[in-house]
C-alpha cells in the first residue's frame, strides 16, 4: 500500500540559515535576548500570518519553523525551514510593512521576537547590528534566488534529490533548513518543491531505479549521494 509517511534515515547538519544573532558581539546579543519578547508555540501552531502587521524579526531558539506562502486556493509553497539559531521575517524590521510570509511551528518551538523599535534603537548605538541584518538579508536573498532557479529550471526529480541531499550537502534553495532526522511525508516534500504528492512518489521511484536511494517500508535511505547529486 502506498504510504504518505516516507522518512529519511541518515545524519548530517541542516541547511544554510540566516544567523542574525551570531553576527553580534556577546554584549549586544545579550541585550537583544534580554529585551526581546519570548514566546512558545505548540506543534502546528501558527506563529505569524502573511499580510498581517509585522511583529518584527523572529529568532528560533528551540524547535523548527516552516516559513511559507499560501495561494488563493490554499496551496502552500514552503520557502525554507528555520531551525534553532536561525531568523525569519527579517524584512519587517527594515520597512515596517506587513508579514510577507506565514510561519508555523513544526515541532514544539520557542522564538524571540525583536521589534522594529528595538532593532532601530540598538542599531543606532552599534553599527554591527546593521551589518548583522545586512548579512542576514544577503543570505536570504541568495537562498530565494536559488529557489527561483530550482522551481523554474529543474525537473521534479532534481528538486526531490536536492531536498534529500540537504542532510549531506546543505545548500540554499528547495529544502533549505529542513530537519532530515524527522519523518517527512511525500506531501511535505511536495510543498517544498512546488508539486504534488503523487508526482513526488513517481520521482522517488525514479531515483530508486537509478540506484541513488532505497525506499523500504516507506523509509527513504541514501544509497549513493554522488549519484543523487549528479
Amino acid at each position: 500500500m502506498e504510504t504518505d509517511q516516507p522518512a529519511v534515515e541518515h545524519e548530517g547538519p541542516t541547511g544554510p540559515h540566516a544567523l542574525f544573532l551570531d553576527g553580534l558581539d556577546q554584549d549586544t546579543r545579550e541585550r537583544f535576548i534580554e529585551r526581546a519578547v519570548r514566546r512558545r508555540f505548540d506543534v502546528e501552531e501558527m506563529i505569524l500570518h502573511e499580510g498581517e502587521p509585522g511583529a518584527g524579526l523572529f529568532v528560533t531558539t528551540r524547535g523548527l519553523v516552516k516559513v511559507f506562502k499560501t495561494s488563493v486556493n490554499g496551496r502552500e509553497q514552503v520557502l525554507r525551514y528555520a531551525p534553532s539559531g536561525s531568523s525569519f521575517n527579517e524584512v519587517t524590521v527594515l520597512d515596517g510593512g506587513v508579514n510577507p510570509t506565514s510561519a508555523q511551528a513544526v515541532t514544539s518551538t520557542e522564538v524571540l521576537i525583536i521589534s522594529r523599535q528595538l532593532m532601530s534603537e540598538l542599531g543606532d548605538n552599534d553599527v554591527r547590528v546593521n551589518r548583522a541584518i545586512v548579512d542576514s538579508m544577503s543570505g536570504l536573498y541568495r537562498h530565494l534566488m536559488q529557489m527561483v532557479e530550482d522551481l523554474s529550471f529543474r525537473h521534479v526529480s532534481e528538486r526531490v534529490a536536492r531536498v534529500l541531499l540537504q542532510s549531506v550537502m546543505p545548500r540554499p534553495g528547495v529544502g533549505a533548513g529542513v530537519d532530515m532526522h524527522r519523518r517527512l511525508t511525500q506531501s511535505e516534500i511536495a510543498e517544498m518543491i512546488g508539486s504534488t504528492r503523487e508526482v513526488v512518489g513517481r520521482a522517488l521511484r525514479e531515483l530508486e531505479d537509478a540506484g541513488a536511494i532505497r525506499v523500504e517500508r516507506g523509509v527513504i535511505s541514501l544509497v549513493d549521494a554522488s549519484r543523487l547529486e549528479s
